[in-house]
Parts: C-alpha cells; structure tokens; sequence
C-alpha cells in the first residue's frame, strides 16, 4: 500500500521534526499496511524552497535508516507544491519533484480563498500540454469547495485529479472538511485517499476512519481504486482512468 501524500522527511518542513519522529511515522505506517511512502514536503516559491540535490540526498539516508531499522517502508520523492504560474518551468529546473519522477504532479491551493484562483485553469492545462497530470491535494479542506462544490466538478473534467485526506471524514480538518469529504466519497469524486502526515495523529485515529470511508462509498472496487490501484499508477508511471461524478448535486 502506497501514501502518495506525507510529510515523513525529517528538518525540511513542518512535518517529522527529527529523525525519531521519522521512525516513529514510518513504524506505524508499516503496521497499517504501507509499505511505500511518497515523501511530499512542501515547496513554496520565497518561503520553503528546498534545494533538490540535498531533498533527494535526504530522502536516500532516510531510507537507509529505515533498513537499519529494519522498517519495510521505501520513501520515494515527490512535493507538495504551492500553487504558482511557473511549475511546469519548476519541474523543468528540477527545482521541484513530481511523484516518484511520474507524471503525477502534486499541488496546493490556497486553504481559506473563498473563490478558486482564477488562473488555475490556464496552470494546470500548461502541466497538461507539457505532460503532467496535476493531483490536487485535499481539496476538502479548501474554502472555495465549501462555498462552490460544483467547482470540484469542472476541475475533474478538466482532467485533474483529486486526493483527499483520509483524516478528514474523522472531524480532524473540521466539520466543513468533513462535510465535504463525506459528499465527495457519495458522488465518485476522490481519486486518491493518503495520510497528509506531519505526525502520528492520523496514524490513531486510521482505523476509524478507514471504517468510515467504506461504508460512505459502499463500493469496493471504488475502494480498491483510490486506496490501492492508483497511488501503484502513479508510482508505476501508468495512466489513471478519470471517473466522474455521480451527481454535481
């Protein structure tokens, strides 16, 4: 099992705080069933641009210490990247990882704008036309989904992908992020469940939640999907077959 979104790598955001912290993450996750994590530290243009040559140098003795350890996780690369109009140039530069080097493109949106950015459209068919499919992260938990659901709809059939916080059917993001997460699962609109861990919080309380998405989707090959089937395409570099919504309701 494979957690395409976390941030698992020790002194390079606000996730693991030290390489403890890292152990203790990647224990867990073993023990839930991932034996393959996506290490996504965030990169923010002027604020958290992390230098490639030393994330991926990092990423490398941390899965060493893992083998040390004994721990069957492998940590592949990747960013959570903020949001701006120049990724495709970014991932060119290799100023930025996509996932595990796919074509899978992890991206932020800004959390509390109450209307999508205007030029995410433009951004994201610029990723398309250079070969990339942007995955957006926990679109749950933004503003502008709260306000404007049907957004998720035009975005999916744009052909983006969207990956949801398993923690948010739990409350953990808020009743807004829940409520939300809840009728994305009912209308086929979440391509990816992962952790989004900075911690072991989510670790707690997965079983619940686990528990709680199934009997939201009632569908389990639906489940096999966004749990199993296409975080291994992204690693695999495969394409993932978009399905659409149920209902823009």
């Amino acid at each position: 099992m494979l957690d395409i979104h976390c941030h698992i790598l020790p002194y390079t955001d606000d996730g693991a705080t030290d390489i403890n912290a890292s152990l203790d993450m990647a224990k867990k996750a073993e023990k839930l069933g991932y034996d393959g994590i996506f290490t996504t530290s965030h990169y923010i243009i002027h604020d958290n641009e992390i230098e490639n040559k030393t994330f991926i140098n990092n990423i490398k003795k941390l899965n060493e210490m893992f083998e040390i350890e004994n721990i069957n996780v492998k940590v592949y690369e990747g960013n959570e990247i903020f949001f701006t109009n120049d990724i495709v140039k970014l991932i060119k530069e290799k100023k930025v990882s996509t996932l595990a080097n796919s074509r899978y493109v992890l991206v932020e949106l800004p959390l509390f704008n109450s209307i999508i950015p205007m030029n995410v459209y433009d951004e994201f068919n610029k990723l398309q036309d250079a070969g990339f499919t942007p995955i957006l992260a926990h679109p749950e938990r933004y503003d502008f989904v709260t306000k404007n659901f049907k957004s998720l709809i035009n975005l999916i059939e744009s052909g983006i992908l969207l990956q949801s916080n398993i923690g948010s059917i739990t409350g953990k993001y808020g009743k807004d992020a829940k409520k939300n997460i809840e009728k994305m699962l009912k209308n086929n609109m979440v391509h990816f469940l992962a952790t989004d861990s900075h911690n072991n919080t989510v670790y707690d309380v997965y079983d619940k939640a686990i528990k709680k998405i199934k009997k939201v989707i009632n569908d389990d090959d639906i489940y096999e999907k966004i749990i199993y089937e296409n975080p291994q395409k992204v690693l695999s570099n495969e394409e993932i077959n978009i399905w659409y919504p149920k209902s823009s309701k």
